[in-house]
């Protein structure tokens, strides 16, 4: 054969070879095995598509949610609803007496109603006005269906104002952040955006929240409760289906402790598992164990 025409050959089956790779690469292949190709569908399902920048911030527990609320909080609660869903048969947080968390109750099924999705992780904080901010994690990952949108202050977010189906504002990311007004969205993406540690909800709680329980898939925290200057509780499901509550008080009341001790000594008798206190200056931490009802009923104060 002519060199020149082998040649020639070669580079003619190469280029071919290349164009076929590229058309398969996009068209895809209509077999059971993919390989690392993913459908368009489920790299949709992996960002928000409105432009902008996406929200992005550690969000495990009621820590992390106060790190990007405005120092104003009154109360807040963390959901893990997909960890509690993926252990449990019940979602046992929404059976949480509000006598013991203190806090409104937010069924998770209405975070699901404002994006259409599953929710994941959530989070709650009342501002005082009537203010609020929840913060939460879906899947898939949606955005609304109707919305006017605009550019943040910094020109790096859109803040899309929902006023056809739940009236507020949402920046989407993870968290996505939704609040009934424009000013609280504003000042949430500046704590985000901040160089330096801003002031945040997480400075009016740290003296409770440096002897809490992260590990708890349901927390809350309350600065308007009688019975103490801040207030603490989380609750963790145990492997053997037991659950664990752990609650802190800053400066409980002297009623409130004498209470508290009362229910501690009789703990074990009554078939709690666990029943501790420990006290730190002006810090109670109180740690108990036992079956569902018995952690929902037992007296906080």
């Amino acid at each position: 054969m002519n060199q020149k025409i082998g040649i020639q050959i070669i580079a003619a089956f190469m280029i071919i070879s290349m164009v076929l790779s590229s058309v398969i690469y996009f068209i895809g292949d209509d077999s059971s095995d993919n390989g690392n190709i993913q459908p368009v569908s489920t790299v949709n399902e992996d960002y928000f598509n409105i432009g902008g920048k996406e929200v992005f911030h550690i969000f495990n527990s009621i820590t992390d949610g106060l790190q990007m609320s405005t120092p104003n909080v009154i109360s807040a609660l963390f959901v893990d609803v997909d960890y509690i869903n993926y252990t449990a048969l019940q979602q046992w947080h929404e059976e949480l007496s509000p006598k013991i968390t203190t806090v409104i109750r937010l069924p998770s099924g209405q975070v699901d109603d404002l994006y259409q999705s599953n929710t994941l992780q959530m989070y709650y904080a009342q501002l005082p006005d009537d203010k609020m901010i929840l913060l939460s994690t879906m899947s898939p990952k949606k955005i609304p269906d109707s919305f006017m949108h605009a550019y943040s202050n910094d020109g790096q977010y859109i803040i899309l104002e929902r006023s056809f189906d739940f009236s507020g504002f949402n920046v989407m990311g993870e968290p996505t952040i939704y609040t009934n007004t424009n000013e609280t969205a504003e000042e949430i993406l500046t704590i985000v955006e901040s160089w330096v540690v801003p002031s945040t909800g997480y400075d009016i709680f740290l003296p409770v929240l440096n002897h809490s329980d992260e590990y708890s898939e349901y927390q809350a925290v309350n600065s308007q409760v009688v019975f103490a200057d801040l207030y603490y509780i989380g609750i963790h499901r145990n492997d053997d289906g037991s659950f664990t509550r752990t609650t802190v008080y800053q400066n409980a009341t002297g009623d409130a402790l004498s209470h508290i001790q009362t229910l501690a000594d009789s703990g074990l008798d009554r078939g709690f598992t666990q029943y501790d206190i420990t006290q730190n200056d002006n810090i109670v931490k109180v740690v108990l164990s036992g079956q569902f009802s018995q952690v929902n009923d037992e007296d906080i104060s």
